[in-house]
């Protein structure tokens, strides 16, 4: 009931629709004389909806007594008045359809899981009309609109609640309902389009180009495309681009088509088909009650709906590194990420994204220290020795190197993070990929895996450690933290248990199951949902989620994040160093126009799948094919990040900052100070020939596998007969680690 009059619409619930996820809306209107009913059995949307999945909707226009063309009839139509060429015959009024449209979209709702952001509306005739009022009254709730074979009549310009993706589409034989003539030429869509008082069926195609590029403000200058044997279209673009997924107009010509709605059967163009396919690419950005979201110094503003979960990234300011968000951060899921989720409230929100400035000492520099047994080139951060907070120390992945590590993009934001806060940062690369040898001859060149110190790239790590405490840059009790990727993200539980260090940071590496069974180092591992990399996979982030319980299980600390893929945005490229904000739209639309995202700008395949694409299509891709090496490079480490593949992520820079510094709740941010930790204590450790305990009674010497090695009870013990390793002593309802030379 709307306004005291009974309204109908016909729908159809496709089988895969269940009710657990929301499914599109589409509404189709009949043209004159039609009904829902009508458009309900013709035309295809209704099979169209069982593939693509999406619930049409064919309402029915009111009846009425009307003047057309001078001629008195009695027939269905959607109230376009006063923009139409009829109008009504004296007495009577026409029903409020914009009205019933609504009241039809609510009952939907509430009947029906329905996608709010996904609401669209195809229109044929008078339906192509009312469509167009819709475009104008209702583009607040559609995502987008298509017109067939009608459109607006008035050379008036409106201005509607939002501007919103259109399509317009005639037949070149269309010269009415009911009425046919020559084909006009699909080579001359541009001169009916481009031509004021052109005489040829009254100058409709001109008008109504015309019309949409004054109420949607588009530029007048058009791409035209298309086959002339078929179908020819021509694309108008926005002056100001809109938000979300923007919009656009889209005036198409069909060949051989008269005053009909085409489905494939009726003509070889399958409209259905066709029109689905381009307004599924839009979504409308701030469905239901609008909210506003104001984003200072970042990206995502916009008006969303209350629940909405948005994505902000902040902006990249060179010469700064992002340290929080500040203003409503109640609705943020992280204020401490630089790519957080806020969940929208029931009013307004506002944040700011702070930074840190880097001073110009503030850099990696490249030095030669000697290590175990060769000099080795490291990259280094040290702030001054009263002020250094601790060490971090960067591992490589397989075949890598420190500069690979050190300079990624989103490992950078990290190390600038990290000396913005008075961390010392040393990046070393492992001593196969450094001197070319394969040691152990598996083909690629890794780090030395074990609980040995003298392992030669645990050797070097010490050897460099020694040299920076021995030159006065570092104190000996200056704590020391753990971070890597794949084969240097297993490393780090390796050599933070062997040197006795605060913390292992592992990105992208399942971890070893051994060392989750006994180590008391606090441990955290960011695994990636879409990493597919040899030995790593769904096997590797299942052995990744195993080993953080064995952890837990013990009551050790260990952390485990799993990163999921995000939106791109589009100006995501611009934390390259090579390319600027506006190369990096210029990317990104042309990744969308070539369909390489969905409709909320996911990534739809992974960067090698991407790559293929571009190589095998380079006329579609002229910008990314003219890239330059370095620019390619920061894009591929981009793409990875958010399509969730094997690479180090700057999204948990914050989580990863306050384990590191608060790790389940034991501060580690400062020096450690002379006062003798409480429990049981070994000295020497690490141990020569023997250790002595500071506490009495009998003692047991564990390997990592839990076997028994010694007993006894004295308090000064022999450990000579100790291959070199990681062991655990126990005395009493204490125990330590200590590690044997």
């Amino acid at each position: 009931m709307v306004d005291g009059t009974e309204r109908e619409y016909f729908i159809h619930l496709p089988d895969s629709y269940d009710g657990t996820k929301p499914f599109p809306l589409v509404f189709m209107l009949h043209g004159t004389s039609g009904d829902g009913e009508v458009f309900y059995n013709a035309y295809g949307w209704k099979e169209l909806s069982e593939t693509e999945n999406f619930i049409p909707v064919f309402p029915s226009s009111g009846r009425y007594k009307i003047i057309d063309d001078g001629e008195n009839k009695t027939t269905t139509k959607w109230n376009t008045v006063p923009d139409a060429n009829w109008q009504f015959q004296p007495g009577e009024k026409g029903l409020d359809d914009i009205k019933f449209l609504r009241k039809v979209i609510e009952e939907m709702k509430m009947s029906y899981n329905i996608d709010s952001k996904r609401i669209y509306l195809n229109g044929f005739s008078n339906g192509g009309a009312m469509a167009a009022k819709c475009a104008v009254e209702m583009s607040d709730v559609f995502a987008a609109v298509a017109e067939n074979a009608g459109s607006f009549f008035l050379d008036t310009v409106y201005i509607p609640k939002r501007k919103l993706p259109v399509l317009y589409q005639v037949g070149n034989q269309d010269y009415g309902p009911g009425n046919e003539g020559p084909e006009v030429p699909l080579s001359m869509l541009d001169t009916l389009i481009s031509t004021p008082g052109i005489a040829f069926q009254g100058g409709k195609h001109y008008r109504i180009a015309a019309n949409h590029i004054n109420n949607f403000n588009l530029h007048p200058e058009h791409d035209v495309m298309g086959d002339t044997s078929f179908a020819v279209q021509a694309l108008y673009q926005p002056v100001e681009p809109g938000p979300g997924t923007g919009y656009e107009f889209r005036f198409v010509l069909v060949k051989g088509l008269a005053h009909n709605y085409p489905n494939g059967n009726n003509h070889p163009f399958n409209a259905p088909r066709v029109h689905w396919n381009w307004m599924k690419q839009f979504v409308l950005e701030n469905a239901g009650s609008a909210q506003n979201l104001d984003v200072t110094q970042g990206y995502g503003s916009g008006s969303y709906s209350q629940g909405d979960k948005v994505h902000i990234w902040s902006r990249q300011e060179d010469g700064k590194v992002f340290t929080h968000w500040s203003g409503d951060v109640q609705y943020l899921d992280a204020p401490e990420e630089y790519h957080t989720i806020v969940t929208m409230p029931e009013g307004n929100v506002s944040v700011t994204a702070n930074y840190a400035t880097l001073t110009q000492a503030m850099k990696l520099t490249q030095v030669t220290v000697q290590g175990a047994q060769r000099p080795k080139k490291i990259y280094t951060y040290l702030p001054p020795i009263d002020r250094v907070k601790g060490v971090v120390w960067f591992f490589h992945g397989t075949n890598g190197n420190a500069a690979s590590m050190a300079f990624t993009i989103d490992t950078k934001q990290y190390i600038d993070l990290l000396m913005s806060r008075d961390f010392g940062v040393v990046a070393i690369t492992s001593e196969e990929s450094e001197f070319d040898i394969d040691f152990n001859n598996d083909g690629v060149y890794r780090w030395s895996y074990g609980l040995d110190s003298n392992l030669v790239d645990i050797a070097n790590v010490r050897a460099i450690r020694d040299s920076i405490i021995n030159r006065g840059l570092i104190g000996s009790s200056t704590r020391h933290h753990a971070f890597g990727y794949s084969a240097g993200g297993a490393f780090t539980e390796f050599i933070a248990n062997v040197l006795g260090w605060e913390t292992a940071i592992n990105h992208n590496s399942p971890g070893n199951e051994t060392i989750s069974m006994f180590s008391t180092i606090p441990y955290l591992a960011a695994i990636s949902e879409n990493d597919l990399n040899p030995g790593v996979g769904p096997a590797g982030n299942a052995q990744a989620r195993q080993n953080i319980l064995n952890y837990q299980s013990r009551n050790a600390c260990a952390m485990l994040h799993e990163h999921k893929a995000s939106p791109l945005y589009p100006e995501r490229f611009d934390r390259s160093s090579f390319i600027t904000e506006a190369t990096s739209k210029l990317i990104f639309n042309e990744m969308k126009a070539n369909d390489l995202l969905d409709s909320d700008n996911y990534l739809l395949y992974s960067y090698d799948q991407i790559e293929a694409i571009v190589l095998s299509n380079p006329v579609k891709f002229p910008l990314v094919r003219n890239l330059s090496p370095g620019q390619l490079n920061d894009i591929k480490n981009e793409i990875s990040v958010c399509h969730a593949e094997h690479n180090v992520k700057a999204d948990i820079n914050g989580l990863i900052y306050k384990f590191m510094t608060e790790a389940c709740g034991n501060t580690t941010d400062v020096a450690e100070t002379e006062v003798e930790p409480s429990g049981l204590k070994v000295t020497p450790n690490p141990a020569m020939d023997f250790i002595t305990l500071n506490a009495e009674g009998n003692w047991t010497i564990y390997d990592l596998q839990g076997r028994k090695i010694a007993t006894g009870n004295q308090s000064l013990i022999r450990t000579d007969f100790l291959l070199p390793g990681l062991y655990i002593i126990s005395c009493g309802a204490a125990n330590a680690r200590f590690l044997k030379y």
